[in-house]
């Protein structure tokens, strides 16, 4: 089920969900918009022929901060994760989806 910006609304009111900082004028019909923070993890898939998740591999991501004088540019066949400026927190019964927008 997906909610509606009444229901989003209200379980903020309860403190059901927390969102940190939080502004209104992103709640949407069925969602809330998040705003991407100035922290990227870039990948250098290059290094390895694949991850190993039992065996650290600190050099496969590099921690970009950005700034206001620099825009971050994605290149095409590139893979960055991205943080947001808001944290989120749900109760155990609801889940999220976060999509990504681009312009």
């Amino acid at each position: 089920m997906v909610l509606s910006d009444r229901t989003i609304a209200r379980l903020l009111d309860e403190e059901r969900i927390v969102i940190e900082p939080y502004d209104e004028s992103l709640l949407q019909p069925s969602s809330v918009d998040v705003r991407v923070d100035r922290f990227f993890r870039v990948f250098h898939n290059a290094r390895y022929a694949y991850i190993d998740v039992k065996e650290p591999q600190e050099d496969l991501t590099e921690l970009v901060e950005i700034d206001d004088e620099r825009p971050f540019i994605l290149h095409p066949g590139e893979f960055v994760l991205g943080s947001t400026l808001e944290r989120i927190v749900l109760p155990d019964d609801l889940v999220a989806r976060l999509e990504g927008k681009s312009s």
